[in-house]
């Protein structure tokens, strides 16, 4: 025999049912009960039987038929229906500040802002890009210009101390026939 039973026989036309019972009523999951319980708790009527599990009698399962209602089909949040059983029955209806006209206009109006801000920043990132390669291209030129000229140099200092050479090797080779044609 079923606890909830037992307890309906002790008092008659006294319903108790546990969670997973009133979980199955209301097509919910036996932890989604037991999160509405935690939450709700003194909105919720519950009695402990004897083995010291909750017990949902009538009354508490009409408030979980109507947490169920609230929370899912009306969308509140726990607060919302808390509030709803603090003031017996009263729902929160939100009171918006702002128009959504309004706070769309504000929130296109930043985002127009910050573009103009980026494309502000992009054009001056370009600007500087532009600077900064016309000087690299400035430091590239001043350098292969001096790498020519020093290559320039070195070729001729080259030449010069060939020609040296050869001008010397040929006065050394006249030097020699002439040495040994005259004796």
């Amino acid at each position: 025999m079923d606890k909830s039973e037992n307890l309906g026989k002790e008092k008659p036309g006294y319903i108790a049912m546990t969670v997973k019972e009133v979980a199955l009523c209301v097509d919910e999951s036996p932890n989604v009960i037991r999160n509405w319980m935690k939450e709700l708790r003194t909105y919720i009527p519950l009695e402990k039987n004897e083995s010291g599990y909750n017990v949902f009698n009538e009354k508490a399962l009409e408030q979980m038929k109507i947490v169920k209602q609230l929370h899912r089909e009306q969308n509140y949040s726990i607060k919302q229906i808390e509030h709803y059983f603090a003031t017996g029955g009263e729902s929160i209806k939100p009171v918006p500040s702002k128009e959504v006209g309004e706070i769309l206009a504000e929130e296109l109006k930043a985002l127009k802002n910050e573009v103009s801000r980026l494309r502000e920043y992009s054009e001056k990132q370009e600007e500087f890009n532009k600077l900064l390669i016309e000087q690299l291209q400035k430091q590239q030129d001043y350098i292969d210009n001096k790498l020519e000229n020093r290559d320039q140099k070195l070729l001729e200092t080259i030449r010069e101390v060939q020609e040296t050479k050869l001008l010397t090797a040929s006065t050394e080779q006249k030097g020699f026939f002439a040495r040994l044609f005259r004796k």
